[in-house]
């Protein structure tokens, strides 16, 4: 299973990376009780805990700072039914100002059909961006 989602956003490229590029900062996003951070650069573990579930821990597989891409996989803890998660993000500078998000994951769906589980993040990764937009706005 392949997915994607794509979205042109009214914030600088420069700005999103300076929240982006810091894999151990979730302060952008709602409703983490903790994050952990263990080690540092490729290979560190960003450990989320969120409220009733069992901490999810998202390893950082590659990050290039000047082209503002990062990949990461989720070895543990995923709350969807997908396995062999592996997600990249990267971010493009548009001449207006606003920035493309591009954020894509691939994996293998664990009793539900690949259109369904692309939904799930296709819908997961809409409310990520909107986090970000609302943490920067």
């Amino acid at each position: 299973m392949q997915t994607f989602v794509e979205r042109e956003v009214p914030i600088t490229a420069d700005k999103l990376w300076g929240i982006l590029g810091d894999f151990g900062n979730m302060g952008w996003a709602p409703g983490i009780e903790k994050t952990e951070v263990i080690g540092e650069g490729i290979g560190m573990i960003r450990r989320i805990h969120m409220p009733n579930m069992p901490p999810i821990d998202e390893v950082l597989e590659s990050v290039d700072h000047s082209a503002m891409h990062f990949s990461y996989t989720i070895p543990r803890g995923l709350p969807m039914p997908i396995k062999n998660y592996r997600a990249e993000v990267q971010l493009t500078a548009l001449p207006n100002g606003s920035t493309r998000i591009h954020w894509a994951c691939t994996g293998k769906p664990e009793g539900i059909s690949d259109a369904d589980v692309a939904a799930i993040m296709q819908g997961a990764y809409d409310q990520m961006i909107g986090w970000l937009v609302d943490a920067l706005s």
